[in-house]
């Protein structure tokens, strides 16, 4: 019997037996079962969270797949009952492709089961946000290969046990298989600890690698790493390929009939090798290449000292000068390199010279000219060493300012840093931070913070630092290492400072206030927005924004501008959530604005997360931007601190009783909450004094001596006429961005 001849043989007796039993009815019913299960359970809202949950049931499919593919490749039945065909002279290999091919349909019947409700799930999200067709058909392709690509890998396992073993050890050894697949890449990983993530290289489902599906985590956020997910996957089809020709080839039956292996069976055998060996490479050198640039950072801020997590940050030195004018050219258009041509004006505000002064530049940006635009320039050095670049010769006298103009370039590759580093083994409760990004650039998407330094910050400033916690309370065992990095914040959400430690008092976040205006230059296939006020063709290709703040924050992305009259509002298409969170939170700006006698538009824009991305927000008061990522929850007092007191942390129980009655009342206003004590005492109005029998005093303004009640600061503010309120809210602002408020400062604006 001829080689194609005995394929179609094998295959068609094989596919008669699988169609005539329970097996293709099962693996129908399975699949849809863990397609429903799938969509039932998750309380994703995108279409990215769909996959991420068809991924984690994957798992109960392939377990399923693998039982199904092993009864129907038990060559014993096929003594029993065919013994003609086996007596035939058939091919060996062409009797193993056949079966497999035999078994297949229930495989991609299983599949399609399971990919069905998910599919409409996707579908019913991406049309009611106005999504096109040709985003549901990516999201449907990912999805395909991920749950096809499972399920197949799944069939030739259980296949290739079936071939040899049937009965109750059949079911032990797909058991075991299917155990060292789910668990086996992470006891592998918890063993070996190695830097990058190889348990996601090892696991079978691969949803490891995906953002939960509670993120809200939109397909166009995940975009630069599309090509990692489908090597994964890639890699499976491969070694379900390898599998089945190997086994092709190496055969051996109880009979012996003679083997003719064509030499295009090898051939194919040799392709798919290479097409895994190239699949599984591709994935770990992206995952290394993102490691190891997190790696490099993490060691090169660890050259100035690991310190402990417990442990506050040292202060950075107040900055002895300002720069007061922002003039930056960004060019984008190459990413992820970015060269920027920057005009600074640099102002000596003290009283005493300031010699050779030093400008912070994140590391990985290269200055290739920098020129001092003043009489006597051209004598002026400068040296560049880690994030410092040193300006010797320029002397800024008294009041005096200069002209610095200087251009540099650098790729700001995105970057994963995976758990701990470095890896260590531990026992008992270790702190563990979730995988985290730093800035970047790329073809979908941009984030340059102005923490990472992307734009020269006056004075030192610590940009990151690295932590370290020990495995036990104690201080003994190995250390636990993790990057600490992002801007100083207030409570409220406000960067006062670029770095991660802001200078000790009397620092004056006014001093830091400049002008800026940025011209990026970009692809124009996403928006680039920021936090100034004034932001024009944010599509591109070419963008101008003007403002004044104290940072400046570059993000852009897959995003839409929502049609509001109060506020700007960009957000996910694909999260609708994510608007209606915005417009909470302009809704509450707005308000809160109002009440010290301003009146902005707001700008608040919302980032879908993407892979190992940390939710947070910063929020601008001096221009009324909010830029999140993740959909953050909004308490009304994060606005009403940001309005009342700026850059000021909170401090006293004066500031705390008005921010609470404020908050309150902004809430009400905005229809948020009601208005009213949050803190109810007992006994009706009137506070309990201690020790007269009752319980202490309660709530945000009992505890402030000879101060006002939370009822009479309420009181005061909804019944004086909103002008007179505003006037004197005005004026208790401006007070506390100098100092702390006391008692008497409330007494006297509700008096007055």
């Amino acid at each position: 019997m001829s080689w194609p001849a005995s394929f179609r043989t094998a295959a068609r007796y094989t596919w008669t037996r699988v169609r005539r039993s329970w097996w293709l009815p099962a693996a129908a019913t399975g699949g849809l079962a863990t397609g429903l299960v799938t969509v039932t359970l998750t309380v994703a809202e995108t279409g990215a969270g769909v996959l991420q949950q068809a991924a984690q049931f994957l798992a109960f499919l392939q377990v399923g797949v693998m039982v199904l593919a092993g009864l129907a490749a038990d060559p014993e039945r096929d003594e029993d009952s065919a013994a003609v065909l086996w007596s035939w002279p058939v091919d060996k290999a062409a009797l193993v492709l056949g079966k497999f091919a035999g078994t297949a349909p229930l495989a991609l019947l299983a599949a399609l089961g399971a990919v069905v409700p998910p599919a409409v799930r996707m579908a019913m999200l991406a049309r009611s946000a106005g999504l096109p067709w040709g985003y549901v058909l990516a999201e449907w392709g990912l999805l395909a290969v991920w749950i096809v690509s499972g399920a197949l890998w799944a069939g030739v396992l259980g296949g290739a046990l079936g071939l040899g073993l049937r009965g109750l050890p059949l079911f032990a050894a797909i058991l075991a298989t299917w155990l060292a697949g789910l668990v086996g890449p992470y006891v592998f990983q918890s063993l070996v600890r190695p830097f990058i993530p190889v348990a996601w290289l090892l696991q079978w489902t691969g949803s490891g690698m995906l953002p939960g599906d509670w993120q809200d985590v939109a397909l166009a956020a995940l975009a630069e790493d599309v090509p990692l997910f489908v090597a994964h996957r890639v890699l499976y089809l491969a070694a379900a390929g390898v599998v089945v020709v190997t086994l092709a080839l190496a055969y051996r039956r109880r009979r012996w009939v003679k083997t003719r292996v064509r030499w295009g069976l090898r051939m194919t055998a040799a392709a798919l090798v290479l097409l895994t060996l190239a699949s599984s490479a591709g994935f770990v050198a992206t995952l290394y290449a993102q490691a190891d640039a997190a790696r490099a950072e993490l060691l090169h801020y660890a050259r100035n000292g690991v310190a402990s997590l417990y442990a506050g940050p040292e202060p950075d030195p107040a900055p002895p000068f300002a720069i007061s004018r922002y003039e930056l050219d960004v060019d984008a258009r190459r990413a992820p390199e970015v060269v920027v041509h920057a005009r600074l004006r640099l102002e000596n505000r003290g009283r005493e010279a300031v010699e050779d002064p030093v400008l912070t530049l994140r590391h990985v940006f290269t200055v290739t000219r920098l020129q001092v635009m003043a009489p006597g320039g051209d004598a002026v050095r400068w040296s560049q060493e880690g994030d410092v670049i040193r300006i010797q010769g320029l002397v800024l006298p008294p009041r005096g300012a200069a002209m610095v103009a200087l251009s540099y370039r650098g790729r700001v590759d995105q970057w994963l840093l995976p758990f701990e580093y470095p890896p260590v083994r531990t026992a008992g409760m270790t702190i563990a931070p979730p995988p985290m990004r730093g800035a970047q650039v790329g073809p979908a998407s941009l984030s340059l913070p102005p923490s990472y330094g992307w734009y020269p910050l006056p004075g030192a400033v610590t940009l990151a630092r690295v932590l370290a916690t020990h495995a036990d309370p104690d201080g003994g065992g190995q250390e636990v290492w993790w990057f600490g990095e992002g801007p100083d914040r207030t409570s409220a959400d406000v960067i006062r400072w670029a770095g991660v430690a802001a200078p000790r008092p009397p620092y004056v976040p006014e001093s830091l206030r400049a002008s800026f205006q940025v011209t990026v230059r970009h692809a124009g296939r996403y928006p680039v927005l920021s936090n100034l006020q004034t932001v024009e063709r944010p599509w591109g290709p070419v963008t101008v924004m003007r403002g004044t703040t104290v940072f400046l924050e570059l993000v852009g992305g897959h995003l839409v501008q929502a049609n509001d009259s109060s506020a700007e509002i960009w957000y996910s298409p694909e999260d609708l959530g994510s608007r209606d969170d915005a417009l909470r939170w302009a809704r509450d700006l707005v308000e809160a604005y109002r009440w010290v006698g301003r009146t902005v538009r707001p700008r608040v824009v919302t980032l879908p997360p993407g892979r190992g991305d940390a939710h947070w927000v910063h929020l601008d008061p001096d221009t009324g931007t909010v830029i999140e990522r993740g959909s953050n929850i909004l308490v009304p007092q994060q606005v009403a601190q940001a309005v009342l007191y700026g850059r000021r942390e909170v401090a006293g129980d004066a500031e705390g009783c008005l921010l609470a009655v404020l908050a309150d009342v902004v809430g009400a206003s905005s229809g948020r909450t009601p208005a009213g004590p949050p803190f109810p005492t007992p006994g009706g109005d009137a506070p309990t004094a201690p020790g007269a029998g009752g319980a202490p005093p309660q709530g945000p303004c009992e505890n402030l001596p000879d101060g006002p009640r939370y009822e009479e600061v309420q009181r005061w503010l909804l019944g004086t006429p909103r002008s007179e309120v505003t006037a004197r809210l005005s004026r208790l602002r401006e007070l506390a961005a100098r100092r702390p408020l006391t008692a008497a400062d409330l007494r006297e604006v509700m008096t007055r």
